[in-house]
This record gives C-alpha cells, sequence and structure tokens, in this order.
C-alpha cells in the first residue's frame, strides 16, 4: 500500500490541523510479523503500543511539529489475524473488544493513528495525544466505528481537578454517577456564563404567547406560567410507544394537585421527570403534555414559542438512547445499563482505556438524529444532557463537550477531540484534517443568512416526520431565530426577501408530494415550497463557480426575470439586484467575508445580511403555518417546450453525489418532431425520475424563473460552463399545467387564501384567477438562454 504524504496543514499555522502524517516513515523498518503466543503482545503490539509510555500522550509542543517516531502511525494486519490473536496478546484483546462489529474482517486493515488532542486556553503551543483504531479499506465505513485509546488516570479525582485532564476516568457499568452530571451543568453555568445559559427573567409575551405549561416536579401537577421560572426541556422520540397526551377533556384535571402521579407515562418520560428532579430542578416541558394535543389552536400559539422554550430551558435532557419513548435513560438507576470499560495495562507506568464515541458521533447513529422535531429541538437548546444508546452520558454546551469516561473539566478548555471533525488520510484520498464542530445551533454570527439558511433547509429535510402536516411546523422554531436577528419574513418556509433564490431548491433524493388535506382535497403545501414534498433538498454552493470569474456579490448570481407577487396582487417584498451592483441604500455597508461580500445595517457588525434590504416586518414570529400564507405566485414569464433526454454534460459523479444524480439528472433538447439528443440546451434535475425515463419523445413545459450566472458542476463540467459568458444562462420551472376537476378545488381555495390575507391587511382584492392558468412545479433546471431563442410567447401563471 502506498504511503501517505505527510499532512501539509503543518504549515497552516495550527499543527493540530493535522490528524495522520503517513502510514509509516519510509526510513522506519517493517514492523515484525514472527509472533510468540508465550508473549503477552504479538509481534507488531510488542514494537509499538508495547513500547509507549505515560509521557508518550504529551502533552507535546506543537511548534516543533510532530512527535517523533516511534509516534507514528501503525498497521496492525486484517482484523481476522487482530481477533485470531485476541486469546493471547493484550493489545489484541482490547481491540477485539472493543469493535462494534466484525464484518468484513478478512479485508478491513487495522490501523491505529495519532490524533493531536486536548489543547488549553493560553497554553495553546502545547497538546495533548490520542491514538485512533480505525479500519483501512475502499469503504471502510462498513467496517467497524473507530475508537480512541488513552491514558487511564485512575487516581484523579472524578472532578474538581485539572490533574489528568484528557486522559480516561472509570465509569461504574451500571449506573452513571450522578454527581458528574451536577458538576458539568455548575461548571458550565460558572465558567460560561451568559455564552451558554440566560438566567434573566423573560416572558412569553415576547412571543406573542400568554403562557407555557410546565409540569410542577414538587405539586405533581400542571401549571400556566406566563413568566417561566428554571426549568428542563425533554427532546426525545415518539416512535410506537403509547404516549400519554393531555386532551381539552382532561386538561382540568392535570392542572390539579398530585393528579400527574397517577398517570401512566412512558419510561422516557418518567425517567427525565426523575432525572430532573435528581438535578434539584423543579419544573419540566414536555410537548406531550404541556400542549393540548388535539387542540389546534394550542399547538398553534405554543408552536409559536417552540424557539422560547428550548433556547430559555436551563437544560434540555436528550434522551436519545432508543426508537421510542419507553426506551427511557439508561443508567439513571441501578442496574439499568451496561456499559462496560475496556482497558490494556501496558506497563507499571500506563493503562490504556478504550473510549466510548463522543455524544456528537453517538447521537448522529440514533433514530433521534432522524426526527424533523428533534432537529430544531437540538439547534435551539444551548446545553443539552444526552442519554446514549450506550447507556453513557454526555453534556455539551457552547463552549465545551463533557463525557464521563473522559477528563476535560477545566474552564482553560480551548479544544478536544469531542469537539473536533476528525477526518485521517487515506492512501487513496485528500490528506485528513481536523476542524472545529461548534455547537449546534442558528448561526447567526458573522453567518450570512443565505449559507446558513441553505445549511437548514438540507439538513432538516433530511429527516422523518411523522406527519405531513407538520412539515413546514417542524421548522417554525429555527426560522423564527433568523426572522428575530435578521429581519426576514417567510412565506411557505421561503425567505421573501431572496425568493428568487430560495425557489432554487433542488432534490437530494427522490422526492413525493405531501399528502392531500382532508379538507380541500388538494396538497397540504404548495409545490414551489419544499414544504410541499417529502425528502430531503437543497441548495447549489452560492461559493462555486465552476470555472467563471468569482462573483463576490452572492446575491448577483441571480437576476429576477419577472416580478413575483402573491394571489391578491400584491407585490412581494424582495430583494431584485442588477448584474452592475449598484448603490447601497442609507445605513448599509459592505463587508468582504469567506462567503463573499455581505452587508451591515447600522452598526451591528455581527449580522452578516445576505442583501441590503429588509421587508416590512409582521408582527410575531415568522408564520410559515399563519393564516395568510399564499398558496400560489403569480408570475407573468416566458414558456417554451422541450424535450428530456439522457445526454448530460457532467462527469462529477462520485460517491458524494447526491443520490437523485445518478438516476434523476435529464438533459433537455429541442421539442418534438427533432429527435435529436444534440444540441444540448441545458439539464433538470427531477425529483421522480422514473415516471420520465421512458417519455423522452414527450414535450414539457417550462417558464423562465430568472437570470443565472452560470452552470454548477453538477450540471455541466468545468471544461464546458467555464467557456461561456456570465449570465448566458436562464434559471428555469419544468411546469404541469392544473386540468379538470384540480381547477375547480385550486380556484376555491385561491379566493379563500387571498380572502384571508386581505383580511389581514385590510385590502380589497377582486377575482383570484383572473383567468391565468394554474400550474405546479415539477422541477427546477437551468438552461442556455440561445435555447429561447425560437420560444418568445409569455403569459401569467399562477404556481401553486
Amino acid at each position: 500500500m502506498p504511503l501517505a504524504e505527510e499532512s501539509s496543514s503543518l504549515s497552516s499555522g495550527d499543527p493540530t490541523a493535522a490528524t495522520r502524517w503517513s502510514y509509516r516513515d519510509p526510513s522506519d523498518s517493517a514492523l515484525p510479523g514472527d509472533d510468540d503466543p508465550s508473549q503477552p503482545f504479538c509481534a507488531r503490539h510488542a514494537a509499538t503500543i508495547a513500547r509507549l509510555t505515560r509521557a508518550s500522550f504529551g502533552p507535546h509542543p506543537l511548534a516543533a511539529g510532530l512527535p517523533p517516531p516511534p509516534l507514528r502511525d501503525w498497521h496492525f494486519g486484517k482484523l481476522d489475524d487482530v481477533l485470531a490473536r485476541r486469546g493471547w496478546c493484550r493489545a489484541c484483546a482490547l481491540i477485539a473488544d472493543s469493535v462494534d462489529t466484525v464484518a468484513y474482517g478478512d479485508q478491513a486493515e487495522v490501523i491505529a493513528c495519532w490524533v493531536w488532542d486536548g489543547v488549553l486556553k493560553g497554553v495553546d503551543e502545547m497538546a495533548t495525544l490520542r491514538l485512533r483504531i480505525a479500519p483501512e479499506m475502499v469503504g471502510w465505513e462498513s467496517s467497524f466505528e473507530p475508537f480512541d485509546l488513552v491514558p487511564l488516570e485512575a487516581n484523579a479525582p472524578a472532578t474538581g481537578s485539572d490533574f489528568g485532564l484528557f486522559t480516561g476516568r472509570l465509569v461504574a457499568a451500571d449506573q452513571f454517577d450522578m454527581s458528574v452530571v451536577k458538576t458539568w451543568i455548575r461548571t458550565c453555568s460558572e465558567w460560561h456564563g451568559a455564552e451558554c445559559i440566560d438566567t434573566a427573567p423573560w416572558k412569553t409575551s415576547d412571543w406573542g404567547v400568554p403562557f407555557i405549561r410546565l409540569i410542577s416536579l414538587a405539586e405533581d401537577r400542571l401549571v400556566e406560567s406566563p413568566c417561566p421560572p428554571p426549568y428542563a426541556a425533554l427532546s426525545y422520540v415518539w416512535g410506537s410507544a403509547p404516549v400519554f397526551k393531555t386532551l381539552q377533556g382532561n386538561i382540568g384535571n392535570l392542572m390539579k394537585p398530585g393528579a400527574l402521579a397517577s398517570q401512566a407515562f412512558p419510561k422516557s418520560i418518567r425517567d427525565a421527570m426523575a432525572l430532573a428532579r435528581a438535578l434539584d430542578l423543579e419544573f419540566i416541558w414536555i410537548d406531550s403534555i404541556c400542549i393540548v394535543q388535539d387542540s389546534n389552536d394550542d399547538k398553534a400559539q405554543q408552536i409559536r414559542i417552540m424557539d422560547g422554550i428550548y433556547s430559555r430551558a436551563h437544560l434540555t435532557i436528550v434522551a436519545a438512547a432508543g426508537a421510542h419513548a419507553d426506551a427511557g435513560i439508561p443508567g439513571l438507576k441501578p442496574n439499568t445499563r451496561s456499559l462496560p470499560q475496556r482497558t490494556l495495562r501496558v506497563s507499571d507506568d500506563l493503562t490504556l482505556v478504550a473510549l466510548h464515541p463522543d455524544s456528537h458521533r453517538s447521537a448522529a447513529a440514533t433514530p433521534w438524529s432522524t426526527r424533523g422535531w428533534t432537529y430544531q429541538e437540538r439547534l435551539l437548546s444551548r446545553r443539552c444532557l444526552f442519554s446514549l444508546p450506550d447507556g453513557a452520558v454526555s453534556f455539551q454546551c457552547a463552549k465545551a463537550v463533557w463525557g464521563e469516561d473522559y477528563r476535560a473539566e477545566t474552564p482553560q478548555l480551548a479544544r478536544c477531540v469531542p469537539m473536533m471533525d476528525v477526518s485521517l488520510n487515506r492512501s487513496w484520498m485528500d490528506p485528513g484534517n481536523m476542524k472545529e464542530r461548534g455547537s449546534a445551533t442558528v448561526r447567526t454570527r458573522q453567518t450570512p443568512y443565505l449559507h446558513e439558511y441553505s445549511r437548514l433547509v438540507e439538513e432538516y429535510t433530511g429527516r422523518n416526520m411523522t406527519f405531513a402536516s407538520d412539515r413546514l411546523l417542524g421548522t417554525n422554531g429555527v426560522l423564527d431565530v433568523l426572522q428575530r436577528e435578521f429581519g426576514l419574513c417567510f412565506i411557505q418556509g421561503l425567505p421573501e426577501a431572496i425568493i428568487h433564490m430560495a425557489l432554487l431548491w433542488q432534490p437530494r433524493n427522490k422526492l413525493k408530494r405531501v399528502p392531500k388535506d382532508e379538507h380541500t382535497n388538494l396538497p397540504l403545501f404548495p409545490s414551489w415550497s419544499w414544504g410541499g414534498w417529502i425528502g430531503p433538498v437543497g441548495y447549489d454552493d452560492w461559493n462555486e463557480f465552476n470555472s467563471l470569474p468569482e462573483l463576490k456579490e452572492r446575491e448577483r448570481r441571480i437576476i429576477p426575470f419577472a416580478e413575483l407577487e402573491t394571489i391578491g396582487s400584491t407585490p412581494l417584498e424582495a430583494y431584485y439586484p442588477n448584474k452592475s451592483g449598484g448603490e447601497l441604500p442609507s445605513g448599509w455597508s459592505k463587508i468582504a467575508t469567506s462567503n463573499g461580500i455581505c452587508y451591515i445595517l447600522g452598526d451591528n457588525a455581527d449580522r452578516f445580511h445576505s442583501v441590503p434590504f429588509i421587508a416590512a416586518l409582521t408582527s410575531g414570529p415568522s408564520g410559515v403555518s399563519g393564516p395568510a400564507q399564499p398558496l400560489g405566485l403569480r408570475i407573468r414569464t416566458r414558456v417554451g417546450r422541450f424535450r428530456l433526454t439522457n445526454l448530460i454534460r457532467t462527469f462529477d459523479m462520485n460517491r458524494e453525489s447526491a443520490a437523485i444524480e445518478r438516476r434523476g439528472r435529464f438533459g433537455l433538447a429541442k421539442p418534438s418532431p427533432a429527435t435529436s439528443d444534440q444540441p444540448w440546451l441545458g439539464t433538470i434535475l427531477l425529483p421522480s425520475p422514473a415516471r420520465y425515463h421512458g417519455q423522452l419523445t414527450q414535450n414539457y413545459e417550462f417558464i423562465i424563473l430568472s437570470e443565472s450566472y452560470g452552470f454548477s458542476r453538477q450540471e455541466a463540467a468545468p471544461s464546458f460552463a467555464g467557456k461561456l459568458e456570465p449570465y448566458a444562462v436562464f434559471n428555469v420551472m419544468m411546469i404541469r399545467r392544473v386540468v379538470g376537476e384540480e381547477i375547480d378545488k385550486y380556484g376555491k381555495q385561491l379566493s379563500k387564501s387571498t380572502t384571508e390575507a386581505a383580511a389581514s391587511t385590510n385590502t380589497i382584492v377582486g377575482d383570484s384567477r383572473n383567468g391565468n392558468a394554474i400550474v405546479e412545479r415539477v422541477g427546477v433546471g437551468r438552461m442556455l438562454k440561445s435555447a429561447w431563442e425560437d420560444s418568445n410567447d409569455w403569459e401569467t401563471f399562477i404556481i401553486v
């Protein structure tokens, strides 16, 4: 196997960015292979792990670069070979006991990689190391989960001392240490203060809500609080387990003292209440109990304040141990978990311990991390206590990640591996790196909202919702944050100020339309919003230019072709850039960032606006579910007919490409009776491609949405796209005309939504359709402007 190059990141000024620097130094002799089963270590481990001392793990000077040999990456042979030696080699036994699967044992090479670990503030020229055991093979993700070895300091106090920092900590196999959990919460408050917890009193009226309900743990009843006291919030998965619900018929009784003591709650809820009591909290918020589940009015009111509920919680308890609400919190009580700790005594000087995966890696593999509601619950929470499937608990806040079996509790913590994303060098891949993960939150400081909104949509839509009607409700809280911090208004989940960019979302896998509303017999949400589809969507990389010159003002990548308006002839309050830029409105200034030019309003230098424009705000939060949300968008634009083909101009179909790209991307060609795939006129990515592969001779209608700076790498190879002039491309929408009974249904619903919108703004409107064609979005793509030279028909459409 060829040697990997040493990481070039060593010269970047941050040596901790280096992970693996080689498989072994070319000057080192090969590891021995002759084994003697009478010895405590096999030949490979006798020459490597058995020679380690406590000092091998540092701290080491970062300025001097990487530690000298023997601290190099090591190969320990195939996993099957390691398993075969587990009966007599101590190190092989540790590895064999720690891997979570023996799949691909005949293919996976077991490697040991040194990774920079703990760094303290003020001493950032020094760092400790940890040894990562990982599989090496093509498709290594299918083999065992990597795990880390660190020294075990059995004599260090559990908490409260800097002795033993960045080493392993002994844990009980059957129950977690509540004193350690209490220390995490207390020291976070003391050391991090307002960065992690806001202790100032707050009022629900600030969100336009009269109160939230809390469970009083002292009185075992529901209480209504307009000025909530300190409380815990629960984030969990309902799943298949029966969940107790507060209903209009029982809420009166549940507010009586002692009423909750006799209720049959699922285990996750019972354990969360017990844990909150053990942490000396008197109140807890749990959705199924604190929201009246059969009242649409109460749901709408409480969902409106979801941002406040989780962001102002003293602590969010994340019950991620199982797939349903009866999974509970393992380890809360004696003998309720089995968490073995694997150790290896190397010498009198050194005992190694295999760490359990950190909370980020563990939680990512749980059903909890696949649910739509839990996505915003995590982003909005400032401090989380995770209960994980293996029974471990872990604490995350804005400044630290702390776990049971690893000591990192210090006010001087700068970073350690649980706070980092680690990518190892692979012989067939680019050099590995480490980068700080950052806390899970809605990023509003020095991050343009175009990029943050795009990230949030892609991450959120990849999750599952039990009820399609919650598709937009489940992101209300995070959109409320963007509204509050940037003054954004949202229509059906899309930011109004940049609506022309927001309409260009693309499928990341197969999509299907949301089901129909039982009252209207129409889809729950419009086709032009990602909320109207089930499945993952995303946006192009706004920083990628595919061989065209970089455009500093990212908003000028998309130039509106026609004005959009909501039904009722109300123009959208959107920003309309032009190709040459222009003077800034009063009060705005520019700032150069890694994401291009951003805009600052007044002296708020931490808020990077993507366009120098703020729409007139409506009262209250974003209201993606509000009564005046428009069903239709009216646009007058050009319409043309074209064919789908299998001809594509991109070869950028790597493993990381969206799954839909390989099957759902089509070329566009001249309409029938033309039969040739040439000339290639553009491309489109369709959300449900199977139905179109057998209909390539059929003509389809497209409308122009906007001008585009160019094609993306997924749409056209750089060798082609880079030769085009800027703005030689249209963003187009493939449409389906609504016909038959659907027209009447849409007509009635459009009239209703128009009346509601008019009532909310005290305006008078006429016929909502006004004879315009009603169409649905099928997909969005890009086409050469030259393709439209023979298509100059104009029409007014209502997109629903």
